[in-house]
């Protein structure tokens, strides 16, 4: 078959598409980026895992199955993995997939030069740390191409997390043929070519992204919905009002006062999911203020956690003193040790501990308090403000949309940000966030004890004694009061009943691949 250009295969499929059905999402944060080894946003990667695939994927039910990758076998250390690709795999513009297309993923995904937001996720890889601290080469990573359908990766310590390390958007093939011809603009419509289930048609900026099937794609036979489009939605009642409008086919998030009513009113749309997310107040470890744990205990201690789970998310939280969320099925965890105290008994300590620290009535602790502009967010920074205030802190706080809000807190603009976090399907996941010098680690936390705890922990491969070892690690988080959860998130969602076989998992939400018409 002659092959056609990236432009020619996307004006085709587009228009083929045009009579057919459009699944239409609400997506949260406006995309930077749809480069996938750039992308920071969960806005950003429900584009992307539509787009590209990696040597493994997901099911409709967001576990781990084989992906570019028919096959692959470990070596008896646990310390080499070798892949094997499906035969025949084909970007959107017909050229062929190879081997080295991943092996230029992954290496540009630890590429200094890329500056990548989460590399931590390419770590267990041979000699990726060294790479992103440029004391070596990209090409030494641990990754080879022996030929054209064999991957095969090094890693540095035995893992079971592998198979789900390789479907993460950060290590999907790149197009080298794309990006040799057009540099840096590979990623806009008409020049993006991709593997995925998608292909891109669409990118108006704060308006609309828009992805058609990809006729190329492995399985493109078995993708029932031929176009979908991603709007931004930050605003939660306004999506609601879209939704109800018939305007939209999925809302991610519905405003939390609004859950009681929706279950009344939609019945046959909303669903109500536990998942793998926290939201949680992340320290400045590197604020003076900030260092002294006396400070941060007082703080954490102050929040009261059910009120704002159970009152102002409308149910669409669970109070954490935990900070791995109880939705990893078998992760029991650790929790902080005032979780059973009363509120009274944990005012008199917070303020017992801010005097020690040398904060009172005549010399109030003073802090900054960063926020991001979604109306929850707004309401949850105002009641813990508020509950702060009772223990003689004065807080000021900066609202800012989502994209600056992370900025800043990447650039280690803030004194205490709320924030979140969406793991995987394991605790591993959610260490990342505090292991020392990792890029994951915005706050500056930095405890050799959890290093090793963690370290020790994620090579063990029996999942019982791995879980036991997270939660000791996470014990110590909490003891040192590294960061302060206050919610996991129980997410209230709306899909349309025409949409079939698809919504929320505890892993979040599936490749929209997975969706169909009522078929």
């Amino acid at each position: 078959m002659k092959r056609l250009s990236a432009i020619a295969a996307i004006v085709i499929f587009a228009n083929a598409a045009e009579a057919a059905e459009t699944f239409r999402r609400a997506n949260g944060n406006e995309p930077d980026t749809l480069d996938p080894q750039k992308y920071e946003l969960l806005s950003e990667n429900n584009i992307l895992r539509d787009l590209f695939e990696g040597l493994t994927s997901t099911d409709a039910q967001m576990r781990i199955v084989p992906g570019q990758a028919e096959s692959w076998e470990v070596s008896g250390d646990g310390l080499v993995w070798t892949f094997h690709l499906r035969e025949g795999l084909k970007w959107s513009d017909g050229e062929a997939v190879t081997a080295a297309d991943f092996v230029a993923g992954m290496q540009r995904a630890v590429d200094p030069a890329t500056a990548a937001k989460m590399p931590d996720i390419a770590y267990k890889i041979e000699n990726a740390r060294r790479i992103l601290d440029g004391q070596m080469a990209p090409e030494t990573l641990g990754v080879s191409a022996p030929d054209a359908r064999t991957v095969v990766v090094r890693i540095t310590e035995r893992s079971p997390l592998i198979p789900t390390i390789m479907a993460a958007t950060l290590l999907a093939p790149v197009p080298r043929h794309a990006i040799a011809r057009y540099g840096d603009d590979w990623v806009k419509p008409g020049n993006m070519v991709s593997n995925g289930p998608y292909a891109l048609e669409l990118w108006s900026p704060s308006t609309e992204v828009r992805i058609s099937r990809n006729p190329y794609y492995r399985e493109a036979d078995e993708v029932n919905v031929e176009r979908a489009s991603f709007f931004p939605s930050d605003d939660q009642e306004a999506a609601l009002k879209r939704f109800r409008a018939k305007e939209l086919d999925f809302v991610a998030a519905i405003p939390a006062l609004k859950i009681a009513w929706a279950k009344k009113e939609l019945p046959d749309a909303v669903r109500i999911t536990a998942v793998n997310q926290v939201r949680y107040l992340e320290f400045n470890h590197r604020a003076g203020k900030l260092q002294d744990v006396r400070v941060r205990r007082a703080l954490a201690m102050t929040i009261e956690r059910e009120i704002i789970a159970e009152r102002l998310m409308g149910g669409g939280g669970i109070a954490a003193y935990g900070f791995v969320p109880r939705a990893i099925e078998g992760y029991a965890g650790a929790a902080f040790d005032f979780a059973g105290k009363s509120r009274a008994a944990r005012l008199a300590e917070a303020r017992t501990l801010l005097a020690e620290a040398g904060y009172g009535p005549d010399h109030p602790l003073e802090v900054s308090f960063r926020v991001m502009g979604d109306a929850w967010a707004k309401t949850v920074s105002s009641a813990i403000v508020s509950m702060w205030g009772e223990a003689g802190v004065k807080a000021t706080v900066e609202t800012a949309e989502a994209r600056v809000h992370f900025a800043a807190i990447d650039q280690g603009d803030f004194e205490i940000a709320l924030s979140g976090w969406f793991g995987g399907d394991d605790p591993e996941t959610f260490m990342w966030l505090f292991l020392s010098g990792g890029a994951l680690n915005e706050s500056g936390y930095s405890s050799a004890a959890f290093d090793a705890a963690s370290a020790e922990a994620e090579t063990t491969m029996d999942m019982g004694a791995r879980y036991a070892r997270f939660a000791d690690a996470e014990k110590m988080l909490l003891d040192d009061v590294a960061m302060a959860p206050v919610f996991w998130t129980v997410q209230a969602s709306l899909v349309a009943p025409e949409i079939g076989n698809w919504g929320p998992t505890p892993r979040g939400f599936p490749r929209t691949r997975w969706a169909s018409f009522g078929r």
